[in-house]
């Protein structure tokens, strides 16, 4: 440990040089120092013993004149972390500790190790707070920090050297969002600064222009500033994806150092891609680690590499998508980083017959060659080769979508590039050779047609729709195209006695759909109908492209529900548009699915019989959240899978999947019981990690016990000691009922759950 006396010698040159200016404490010249009494910062203006009392003077800065606050050694709480007062955020935004509000703002650390100056706070998303706790939001033109450390001991210790007895134990050890803070303002600087998180870290984000140097970052994921210079910096990971994305032109590192502080060995800069440049920077991560520029990065996209090391040896960043990669070893940083090549648009579509598309190159100053992609030559020609403007003409119709780019460089080997979507010229919808009719055969109504494709695929669009008892009238969706155009439909009891209809749009892939024609069935007979006990589907047909709402017999219900259990959090969804949509996945949602589109998502399955015995659920899922948590945050997001419900009254019993602030890479599971809508705990909950791609969740009632398992295919962390499977059992009070319900009330985007296979069994 530091003696006081080193430290003191420490501040001499940071004190002289004040006091050699002539300065003095005064409304531009202000000093903190924790060991003041209170008595003595009450006689001297401009001192004081709290960084919040201060706060209250730094309003007189002005652009010419900044106001500089001197901090000694100590920790400083801007928000006090033993209150047990929950923060809660104002006007729709986050909690924050302390609101800044200053032209020209310095805070000046008056020590050369960050480590003994500290600007701490201690609460993150559901462990003190409602909402993701920001420790600052400062509103200024220009702010500097420097020789300090600012940071949110949610999830991490403090350990202040300079006296152990500050030191202080987190809040918890599930790591949640937790954030240091935000500038509204055109210039962020820190030099020297220690910026300490976890989840979300935001260290200073939102500037105009932000420079780092020489100072150090401890983060997870969507963490550091997109639009951020960083020199002599160090970055310490305890996620796989530091950046949400960057913007503009992007973060520049300059001779720092990144470590991987976990056991990934997939690693990512950018959640979302986004420009990125690396000079002589180091890499540091478990032997075998590939790394990645992002999951799915753009085509466009275009990040520079000169002198990187992983682990000590070159490495060249990004296989997913070579071309993402501009090597500039043999450029010099300065013309890396001076440099400047864009182009006027990142992303366009064009078809043949179509406008052609002016591409502007803004470079700084050197020639600039235009040139096709590899390998896609013919498609599109360009009016020239070099220049700062190229016009892009569509020339040969193709069958299918085509993305390639068009790519602008330098002599020097500057890069970057426009992705086309190249698409095939619209036809007029296909003709009929037969119009639509519905045979009813072996259990399926089938529809049958004949059109005129001229060897185009067909992608005709088909819903089928039961109708009201005795009439041609719509009454409730049963099937839907989605990506397939749906042949057939499988009769089930509760269309006895309805004619069926469907709606078709003929359509190829080249065209757009045409006229409204419908089908409409003979009434269907029981004796039509095979009887069966099981339920199976893939979501593919499923009618959710509106809201589908209702619980006829024998039909989905896909729509939106808010759970009284959720009443302390404020959302909502938008009933005019869909609730759930069919679709391709991302993260760790494979293939395709059904995912939720608004949160509250819910889908009910009505069957027609009212007496139903033993039942059984067998659901196949992939969770988008990769590392096991499920959901956004700890802010009552669920997922429950019911059986044995009551579509009518939501009585029933089930499953229910919750992330809590127990653990950051774990759910909890527990049986619960529905009644009216109201729901309650029948077993005590198990943390487990199992909640990810590749799991199956079954669920059966017989007699009167409810018993739950749930595994993963995806290989699990050994280190981790929560269970690695789930299994539940309760005493349940048997009832007649047979309705499936799932209901989801997580945030959607990157935390929704997909659904890929669902079978149901009724015991007689």
């Amino acid at each position: 440990m530091k003696s006081l006396l080193a430290v003191l010698l420490s501040m001499l040159p940071l004190f002289a040089g004040a006091q050699g200016n002539g300065l003095k404490p005064d409304s531009l010249h202000i000093i903190i120092d924790g060991s003041l009494s209170d008595t003595y910062a009450d006689k001297h203006p401009f001192h004081f013993n709290s960084f919040r009392k201060a706060a209250e003077y730094f309003a007189g800065g002005t652009l010419e004149q900044p106001v500089e606050v001197y901090i000694c050694p100590g920790v400083y709480w801007i928000d006090n972390p033993d209150t047990p007062a929950v923060a809660v955020g104002k006007g729709g935004r986050e909690p924050f500790g302390m609101t800044v509000r200053c032209k020209n703002l310095r805070l000046i650390g008056l020590s050369t190790d960050a480590r003994d100056v500290v600007l701490a706070s201690q609460r993150g998303q559901m462990q003190g707070a409602v909402g993701n706790f920001t420790m600052f939001d400062f509103w200024v033109d220009s702010l500097e920090v420097s020789n300090l450390t600012m940071g949110n001991y949610c999830n991490v210790d403090l350990e202040y050297p300079l006296n152990p007895r500050l030191n202080r134990k987190k809040r918890s050890d599930a790591v949640t969002q937790a954030h240091v803070g935000y500038v509204h303002g055109k210039s962020l600087i820190a030099r020297n600064v220690r910026f300490i998180s976890r989840l979300n870290l935001n260290p200073l984000n939102g500037a105009g222009h932000a420079l780092y140097e020489h100072c150090h970052f401890e983060c997870t994921d969507d963490a550091l500033t997109g639009n951020g210079v960083y020199r002599h910096c160090t970055v310490d990971l305890y996620g796989s994806k530091p950046f949400y994305t960057t913007h503009g032109r992007g973060a520049v590192f300059i001779d720092c150092d990144f470590t991987v502080k976990t056991s990934n060995r997939e690693m990512f800069f950018c959640k979302q891609g986004g420009p990125l440049t690396l000079i002589d920077c180091r890499y540091h991560a478990p032997e075998g680690t590939c790394l990645e520029w992002a999951p799915y990065p753009q085509r466009w996209l275009r990040c520079y590499q000169k002198n990187f090391t992983l682990n000590g040896k070159p490495y060249r960043i990004g296989s997913r998508r070579p071309g993402n990669t501009v090597v500039a070893d043999h450029l010099s940083s300065d013309s890396i980083v001076s440099g400047r090549l864009d182009v006027s648009c990142r992303a366009a579509v064009l078809r043949p017959g179509g406008a052609p598309l002016v591409l502007n190159a803004r470079s700084s100053g050197a020639p600039v060659r235009w040139r096709i992609e590899e390998g896609f030559s013919g498609i599109v020609s360009l009016s020239d080769t070099l220049g700062c403007s190229v016009t892009v003409v569509p020339d040969k119709d193709t069958d299918e979508t085509v993305r390639f780019c068009v790519i602008a460089s330098t002599g020097s080997g500057l890069e970057a590039a426009c992705e086309l979507t190249v698409e095939p010229r619209v036809l007029p919808p296909p003709a009929w050779s037969r119009r639509p009719r519905i045979r009813l055969r072996n259990g399926l109504a089938m529809l049958d047609y004949r059109l005129k494709l001229d060897g185009h695929r067909d992608e005709t669009d088909v819903t089928w729709v039961r109708c009201l008892p005795g009439s041609h009238t719509p009454h409730v969706r049963l099937k839907e195209s989605h990506g397939v155009t749906a042949m057939s439909y499988r009769l089930t009891s509760g269309d006895a006695g309805h004619c069926l209809a469907a709606i078709v749009r003929p359509k190829s892939h080249r065209s757009n759909a045409g006229d409204t024609v419908v089908a409409y069935s003979i009434p269907v007979g029981q004796r039509m109908i095979q009887e069966g006990t099981s339920l199976e589907t893939d979501f593919r047909g499923l009618p959710c492209s509106e809201w589908q709402a209702g619980t006829e017999p024998d039909t989905w219900t896909a729509d939106g529900f808010k759970p009284s259990d959720t009443k302390e959090f404020d959302w909502s969804f938008d009933r005019r548009k869909p609730m759930w949509v069919y679709g391709e996945g991302f993260n760790g949602a494979k293939g395709t699915g059904l995912l939720q589109a608004q949160r509250g998502a819910r889908l009910m399955y009505t069957p027609a019989g009212t007496q139903y015995g033993d039942m059984s659920l067998t659901l196949l899922v992939d969770p988008t959240k990769t590392a096991g948590q499920g959901f956004g945050s700890a802010t009552g997001q669920y997922m429950d899978v019911c059986i044995k419900f009551d579509t009518k009254t939501l009585t029933g019993y089930g499953l229910r999947i919750i992330r809590t602030p127990k653990h950051a890479k774990a759910v909890d599971f527990y049986l619960v019981e529905y009644k009216n809508g109201e729901v309650k705990a029948l077993t005590p909950p198990i943390s487990s990690i199992c909640y990810r791609t590749g799991c199956t969740i079954r669920l059966a009632a017989a007699g009167n016990s409810l018993a739950a398992h749930v595994e993963t295919s995806t290989p699990l962390p050994e280190e981790s000691p929560l269970a690695r499977t789930v299994d539940l059992s309760a005493a349940i009070v048997p009832n007649a009922y047979g309705g499936v319900q799932i209901q989801h009330t997580g945030t959607c985007g990157e935390s929704t759950t997909m659904l890929h296979h669902l079978r149901v069994d009724w015991g007689k």
